[in-house]
């Protein structure tokens, strides 16, 4: 399960992502190097610097002894990194479900009024406080989102991770 999770939060696609068995070009070195983050998921960062990232798989021997001492908490811990680090995907689920929200309390709003008028009143103020609370609590989110997007986009900008790598010059003159 966490690997799947990694997967969709990096866009890498990788069958195992805890072997540290790795092997790296000395240009993705150099750019993993350069960025001065404390805390990263190398693989990641190393298959964003990365053109053909390719995956040899190796037999594993079964633990001879001791236990794993990646806990539980620290698989969800390092999947949070993973998250925040790597993309604003969930930033921009949090605001798109206060959209759903804040749209669904505006309808259910419509529908009240349309009702009241076809029905008459029923029970008095209770619903249309429901439809109140489900928009105000919608743009809420949805405001609450935007502002974690603003946020996220800083925090991409801080980190300076390079956008692209310039790997050759075709045609320029020679410095």
């Amino acid at each position: 399960m966490v690997n799947r999770v990694t997967g969709a939060i990096t866009g890498m696609r990788l069958s195992d992502y805890g072997c540290m068995l790795r092997a790296y070009s000395r240009d993705v070195v150099n750019e993993i190097n350069a960025c001065e983050e404390n805390a990263t998921f190398i693989p990641a960062l190393a298959q964003s610097f990365s053109r053909r990232p390719t995956e040899v798989e190796v037999a594993h021997a079964e633990r001879a002894a001791g236990r794993s001492k990646y806990s539980l908490y620290r698989l969800l811990r390092l999947n949070f990194d993973l998250m925040t680090g790597f993309s604003v995907v969930p930033l921009q689920i949090f605001t798109l479900f206060g959209f759903v929200v804040a749209a669904g309390g505006v309808g259910f709003g419509i529908f009240l009024g349309i009702r009241r008028l076809i029905v008459g009143a029923e029970v008095e103020g209770v619903f249309t406080l429901f439809a109140i609370l489900f928009t105000v609590v919608g743009v809420l989110l949805a405001g609450l989102g935007i502002v974690g997007e603003y946020i996220g986009r800083i925090y991409h900008e801080v980190r300076r991770r390079p956008r692209f790598s310039v790997r050759r010059e075709y045609g320029a003159p020679s410095a």
